[in-house]
């Protein structure tokens, strides 16, 4: 196993005062076999009511609120993992075969994968035969999509981020009827969150970075996992007030 460090920091101010704001946050590692949690902490403010629980898909969950005015919020989570090989030995929900509304194929997604892979003999290798091939057809490019944009739209526009690539191979998975999930974390470096998939192939899930088109092995810590990035997002909330609002979002990962 390898150790590491992470921190992970997101501040959120308002143009006036909000009041009456109820939150939840997937910000803490999610709890499996190839990462153990050797040491984690998180802070909220302001917050005088926090809980923690999981959800649906097993994800920590942090929640509460806060009564009082303030114009700025403030979350965050620091700890020490142990990462090994990224393998899960576990037969799929089938919620994890069924499109959501951002990982719905059409036509051209079909017609796209057809030409290039059947999935009958090696899911995996076929899926990573999928997405160098879906380098050709689509480019990473920052802020060309929002976290609103399908993966028909990412797909059909022929640009994206990471949650659009992996959006993608979603989409053209489940149209197959191949388990699949999203998924979001942290990998080494300092930045963003970044987003990739699990695909389930005969009871055992495989991690796979289509923005990146490689077969992750272990250096990935998961945060969370889902249908698709609605499942999985690390900050929603709602409040009582107006104006508009900034985030900055700070992630350090490093080996130790």
């Amino acid at each position: 196993m390898k150790k590491y460090q992470y921190t992970y920091q997101t501040s959120i101010t308002f143009d006036s005062k909000v009041s009456d704001h109820h939150f939840k946050l997937r910000c803490l590692p999610y709890r499996c076999g190839f990462q153990k949690i050797e040491k984690e902490d998180f802070t909220v403010s302001p917050c005088k009511n926090i809980m923690r629980s999981t959800d649906f898909f097993g994800n920590e969950l942090i929640y509460g609120s806060t009564c009082e005015p303030h114009k700025s919020f403030t979350f965050a989570s620091c700890g020490i993992v142990l990462l090994s090989q990224h393998l899960v030995v576990e037969e799929p929900n089938e919620i994890f075969r069924l499109p959501t509304l951002l990982t719905e194929a059409n036509e051209e997604m079909i017609k796209f994968s057809d030409g290039i892979v059947s999935f009958e003999n090696n899911i995996v290798k076929d899926t990573l035969s999928l997405v160098n091939a879906l380098h050709e057809r689509m480019k990473y490019e920052s802020c060309s999509t929002t976290i609103k944009t399908s993966a028909i739209e990412a797909f059909t526009q022929g640009k994206g981020v990471c949650q659009d690539f992996s959006h993608v191979i979603l989409a053209i998975l489940r149209s197959k009827g191949i388990a699949c999930r999203y998924i979001s974390g942290f990998i080494p470096g300092e930045g963003e969150s970044h987003a990739w998939i699990e695909v389930n192939d005969n009871g055992i899930w495989y991690a796979i970075d289509p923005t990146r088109s490689l077969l992750i092995e272990s250096d990935y810590l998961k945060i969370a996992q889902g249908r698709d990035f609605n499942d999985c997002t690390m900050e929603r909330g709602v409040f009582v007030g107006s104006g508009e609002q900034h985030k900055l979002v700070h992630i350090t990962m490093a080996e130790i």
